[in-house]
């Protein structure tokens, strides 16, 4: 003979069991999708304002550009800090009076997540040497950091492409 529970018992049980569930945790929030065509455009013009500070050769802006822990490599000198680029370009000026710079970029491509992107690109100097008749073209790689909302220079990479000197 089967036994049944009597009906007060089984709604006391079902009762109790649904007071111990626990509720399903809702989902949490997406991020917020960046915005990669602003970023891009951020980067462009924090680019634009690093290569107006080149052509006026002022170094305490062209420094500001680099991301806490940034660092620029340059053809034929070791990686370089904050400090060391500030030094580096320094002198750089000094010895290269006529210099004027300028570069164009090819690509920006940023992360999904909108906090990293890298640079491509192309860049020539010119007036370099103490009669200002000597130049230089290359090609760059940037990768830009968000900081504090803005875009800093995480890391700077250039390389000549110009014949070596003979």
């Amino acid at each position: 003979m089967r036994r049944f529970l009597p009906l007060p018992l089984l709604a006391l049980v079902a009762a109790v069991t649904a007071a111990c569930a626990q509720p399903t945790p809702a989902p949490p929030p997406a991020a917020p999708k960046a915005d990669l065509a602003a970023d891009a455009q951020g980067i462009r013009a924090a680019d634009a304002a690093w290569l107006k500070a080149a052509q006026a050769k002022d170094v305490t802006t062209e420094v500001a550009v680099l991301a806490p822990g940034g660092m620029v490599i340059r053809q034929n000198q070791p990686p370089m800090d904050a400090a060391a680029f500030q030094a580096h370009i320094t002198k750089d000026y000094a010895d290269n009076p006529k210099a004027a710079v300028n570069w164009t970029t090819d690509s920006i491509r940023v992360a999904d997540s909108g906090d990293w992107a890298v640079q491509t690109g192309q860049y020539t100097v010119t007036g370099l040497g103490p009669a200002g008749d000597g130049t230089d073209s290359g090609r760059f790689v940037t990768i830009w950091t968000k900081s504090g909302g803005a875009w800093k220079v995480l890391q700077d990479t250039s390389v000549s492409t110009s014949p070596a000197p003979k």
